[in-house]
This record gives C-alpha cells, sequence and structure tokens, in this order.
C-alpha cells in the first residue's frame, strides 16, 4: 500500500467518513493519518478528591454532590454558583450562560460525575460551565459501550 493514497483505500473507511476526516482534521493520504499525533490526552478513568486537587489548570473529574445555588447579580447578567461537595471537601461551580434552566434541572444532594477545566482564584477551587452526568446515568453508560 502507497502511503500516499487516499485514506478511503484503508480497510473499514468509506468515502464519507474520510471526506469527514478530511474536512475535521485535515488530514487526506494513509501518511497524513500516520503522522497526526493528539495535541493533549484526558483521562476520564480516574476521580480525584476535591482534598487532592493543586493549582495546575489541567481537566478532572469528581463524584460529589451539589448542596446548593445561588445566583449572583453582576454588572452584565448573571452568574449561577453550585457548591459542589464530597467526603473530602467543597469546591465551586460556575455558570454564565443557561443558568435558568440549569437551576430548574439540577437535582441538590444527588451524586454527579464533574468533568472540566479546574480553576483557582482566592484561594477556592472552581470548575466554569463543567459536563455533568448523574453518577446513576454515568454508570448505565459504562455498561453499554
Amino acid at each position: 500500500m502507497n502511503l500516499n493514497n487516499p485514506i478511503y483505500y484503508i480497510n473499514g473507511v468509506s468515502n464519507v467518513r474520510a471526506s469527514l476526516i478530511a474536512a475535521e482534521l485535515g488530514l487526506s493520504s494513509i501518511n497524513d493519518l500516520l503522522h497526526f499525533f493528539p495535541y493533549r490526552y484526558i483521562d476520564r478513568t480516574k476521580f480525584y478528591k476535591i482534598n487532592e486537587l493543586i493549582d495546575n489548570n489541567s481537566d478532572i473529574q469528581i463524584i460529589g454532590r451539589i448542596t446548593s445555588l445561588k445566583t449572583i447579580q453582576q454588572k452584565k447578567g448573571s452568574r449561577l454558583i453550585g457548591k459542589l461537595q464530597d467526603e473530602t471537601g467543597a469546591m465551586e461551580l460556575v455558570w454564565f450562560k443557561g443558568h435558568k434552566w440549569l437551576k430548574d434541572a439540577i437535582k441538590i444532594n444527588t451524586p454527579y460525575v464533574i468533568f472540566g477545566k479546574l480553576n483557582h482564584f482566592k484561594g477556592v477551587f472552581s470548575i466554569v460551565h463543567p459536563e455533568m452526568d448523574l453518577l446513576e446515568d454515568y454508570k448505565k453508560k459504562l455498561h453499554t459501550k
């Protein structure tokens, strides 16, 4: 097989998928694909405890309960702050958009799997616009894959 052949020469890669790869990643040949390296790796298998967090701006995943929500008015709009707790401590979850819907949708004191980029500001850890799954739903997803 010639490395300059288009990606669709690979068994299992259709013309449609090859077009999508070309549009999304700019890869058109087998050689391009072989020399494509991810620019970051996110480990979604590790769960952190709040007392283990360090200020390094990494993506983290935590299991905890949102114990309270409050809306804070600002000069331009408002933000929603949720207090996330696990058995080791507490941190904040922050939303600047969509918080009216979120306030109704979030289940207080229910276990969630929270994922996002860790921030540290004025001694408080937070995640802005985190990805959230109910722990129960997260476990179901693991069994369906």
